[in-house]
């Protein structure tokens, strides 16, 4: 009988069987509270609705989140550390909006893409629903402050300076506003393309 450390390495490169178990799960929640939400809206929608359209009991659903409403920002943190990590990439050093476009344009295309027409929907239902608001606004701040703090550390500065915090806010903001025109769409166009537009449409606003 092999040892439960082999059993469990069954399919190299995916990960343990309870790994995969549990990415499976977690997706299969994703999905179903998705599909509920667009059908009856956020605010309608119980958590015993979509466990049981998961397939599992309400128990398993607190098990992988804490409410409904962190389903559809499971990435939240994730997603501020890598765009980090794209900023902090960047070919571009300097420290102007220009510079930003490339690397903020990655990071969109890296978190939507991948997933396609249901990262398309699911950006559709945070912007569009209202009770997402004040979560939003989180996730945004959380994009802002690592940009102004990567900032920071490329300038050796303890903290942000007001023109960093300003141009993290700024690149977000064009984020922002290329994820509202991106949901709009029938069509599955990309992110990036969208993201360097608002970079391009908000560095020409502000030459003078």
């Amino acid at each position: 009988m092999a040892d439960d450390g082999r059993a469990e390495q069954a399919g190299s490169g995916g990960g343990t069987l309870r790994e995969r178990h549990r990415a499976r799960t977690r997706h299969e929640i994703e999905t179903a509270a998705l599909e509920l939400m667009e059908i009856h809206g956020y605010q309608a929608t119980t958590v015993e609705e979509i466990a049981r359209r998961a397939g599992v009991s309400s128990a398993t659903f607190f098990r992988y989140f804490p409410s409904k409403e962190d389903v559809l920002f499971a990435s939240e943190h994730d997603s501020a550390e890598r765009m980090t990590a794209f900023v902090a990439d960047r070919a571009d050093r300097s420290q102007t909006l220009a510079a930003l476009s490339a690397p903020v344009a990655a990071f969109a295309d890296e978190i939507l893409s991948a997933d396609g027409p249901q990262a398309h929907r699911l950006t559709r239902l945070v912007m569009t629903t209202p009770e997402l608001a004040a979560r939003s606004m989180r996730m945004r701040l959380r994009w802002e402050t690592g940009i102004a703090r990567q900032l920071a550390r490329e300038a050796d500065a303890q903290a942000p300076t007001f023109e960093q915090v300003l141009l993290a806010n700024l690149a977000v903001s064009c984020l922002a506003a290329a994820l509202w025109q991106w949901q709009r769409g029938e069509s599955l166009t990309s992110i990036a393309s969208d993201t360097r537009r608002a970079f391009a449409a908000a560095v020409g606003s502000s030459a003078p």
